[in-house]
Order: C-alpha cells, then sequence, then structure tokens
C-alpha cells in the first residue's frame, strides 16, 4: 500500500464514528520494575487492580470488533503482562509497546517498541532508579522493532549528541523524543524553560538536520515543543483517542492522567497527531516511518 493511499485510509478510519475510539492506550497492568523520577504514571498510580489476562483478551476482542484501530500498550511496565501484549498481537491489526526496555519483548511481536533511554549509563541508571542500562541496550542491540523514546527534562537534556549516537551503535530503527511534562503549576524542578528549553529545542534541529534517517522528529514537531499550540486541540480531549487505566477506567484528560498541567505538553503522540489535523506533510511521513505497514497485521496464534 502507498504512501498516500495509507494516509486517506488513515484519515477514513480515523474520523469514524463508533462507541470506543479508534486509538486506544491500554495500561495493562498497575506494576512496574522501575521507579523513574519523572514518571507520571507514579504521581496518578493509587491502585494495585489489573485486569486478567482473560479479561484483558475480552476487552482487546470487543473494542476491535467495535472499531478501534490501532492500540497502546503501556503501564506500569506491560512486558511484566507477557501474556497479555501476546492477546493485543493476536487481535489487534495496528499495535505498538512502549517499554523501558529490562525485558526483552519476544522477537514473535512485530511490532513497534518504544524503548526509554534517558542518557548515558550513569544518568540513565540515576534517572530510573536502578542498574539497568547495559540489561536494556543488551536487549535492543540490532533490534529494528525499537525505537530510543527519551523524555529529555533538566536531568538530561544536555545529553541529545550522546543519544542519538547511542541509536546509532545499537543498530534500532532510530530515535525519538519528547519533553517532560509537569503535574506541578509552579517550580517543577524537571521542567524545561527559558534558555535551557531553547538550547534544547536548537539542538534537537541540528540533531534531526544531521541525522534525518535517524532522528524520528520533524521541525514542525520541534517547534510545537516550545509553542504547545497542540495542547488547545488535543484529540485525546475528543472521543477518538482514549487512555485506559490498569482497571479499564478511562484516563483523563490524557495518559498522563489527573492533575497534568498540559500547558507543558511535550508528549510526542499528541503533537504528532495534532500535525496531522494541520496537514503537515512531512509528520504525515514520519508516522509512516513510526509504523510501517509490515507492523500491521494480526499475530500468529501459538500452535502449542
Amino acid at each position: 500500500m502507498g504512501k498516500i493511499t495509507r494516509f486517506f485510509k488513515f484519515v477514513h478510519d480515523f474520523s469514524k464514528g463508533g462507541s470506543v475510539p479508534r486509538i486506544a492506550n491500554y495500561e495493562i497492568t498497575s506494576r512496574c520494575n522501575l521507579k523513574c523520577e519523572h514518571c507520571y504514571w507514579m504521581k496518578n498510580n493509587d491502585s494495585n487492580k489489573e485486569l486478567s489476562d482473560e479479561q484483558w483478551t475480552e476487552v482487546f476482542t470487543e473494542h476491535q470488533s467495535q472499531g478501534v484501530a490501532f492500540a497502546f500498550l503501556s503501564g506500569g511496565e506491560p512486558t511484566l503482562r507477557l501474556k497479555v501484549i501476546e492477546s493485543a498481537d493476536r487481535v489487534f491489526n495496528g499495535l505498538s509497546i512502549a517499554s523501558n526496555g529490562v525485558i526483552k519483548v519476544p522477537e514473535r511481536i512485530r511490532r513497534r517498541l518504544f524503548i526509554s533511554i534517558d542518557g548515558p549509563r550513569e544518568v540513565h541508571d540515576r534517572i530510573r532508579g536502578a542498574k539497568v542500562f547495559d540489561r536494556v541496550v543488551e536487549n535492543i542491540t540490532g533490534d529494528k522493532r525499537v525505537l530510543i523514546s527519551p523524555t529529555l527534562s533538566k536531568s538530561n537534556f544536555r545529553y541529545i549528541d550522546e543519544l542519538v549516537g547511542l541509536a546509532r551503535k545499537t543498530g534500532v530503527a532510530g530515535i525519538t523524543f519528547s519533553l517532560y511534562t509537569s503535574h506541578d503549576k509552579d517550580n517543577d524542578p524537571l521542567l524545561l524553560s527559558g534558555t535551557e528549553l531553547d538550547w534544547t529545542l536548537a539542538k534537537l534541529s541540528a540533531a534531526w538536520k544531521s541525522n534525518r534517517k535517524l532522528v524520528f522528529m520533524t521541525p514542525y514537531i520541534i517547534n510545537l515543543l516550545k509553542e504547545k499550540q497542540h495542547h488547545h486541540k488535543c484529540l485525546f480531549k475528543g472521543r477518538n483517542i482514549v487512555s485506559y487505566s490498569s482497571e479499564m477506567q478511562r484516563k483523563t484528560p490524557c495518559v498522563l492522567g489527573t492533575g497534568v498541567n498540559c500547558a507543558t505538553c511535550g508528549c510526542i503522540v499528541p503533537m504528532v497527531s495534532y500535525a496531522l489535523t494541520r496537514g503537515n506533510l512531512r509528520s504525515w511521513l514520519l508516522l509512516n516511518r513510526m509504523f510501517p505497514k509490515d507492523y500491521f497485521h494480526i499475530g500468529q496464534r501459538e500452535e502449542n
């Protein structure tokens, strides 16, 4: 299917109505194996409840039949529920997984993986609260399913070049960046602003210009990191993109949960979505690269 054909099919599918969203994020577990300093989930998670494997399968099957065209799996840490990941792989045509990379996603799951690495070894391990850098790098090396997905804050914004170099060294598909989004109204010690934000965006622009095949960004999206127009018309506030907790409760206003300061939003998902609604061609080509057609399929059930 050509890029233009895929674009029109995406628009057609996304514009359909229905009782469930066209794109859904499922937090498939209320557990995590790390304790990251910038984690939005830790700020909102007040329950250890989660659906069983069988219940998740029922949810996925029902939602797919009603019109969910694409599913994101997150947590907590979704690889703690590998059976649920396999179930989603069997059910959904479009699927992606966001993970900290400590547990390797089995090779048979042929989907896009967003793996969080936040800097060189010492920086990453300090942010993540555990010595896991070497294990994560081992797990992703040579894996073309992987896009490294750092979250830049005051703790690691100076390491953009090193992170791009790591993406090249490990032989993954590439790297994309988000900025830390705050749940505080004032004086968040992790939030980039002022000259530090300007420096970060200039460095991202330079990294993209020098590594266009490796850095999954666009000038338009980098500008959104500064201007934040996307938060005024965030698609998570509509009916077509929805996030669900591990208990299958809708999270509002988005996956970042209650109390998020939307004016500080640096999440790549609403930025790309907003750019597409503005008809930005480079952003569509970026999305096409993030989710190539080979990663859209119904997974094969295990024989044994």
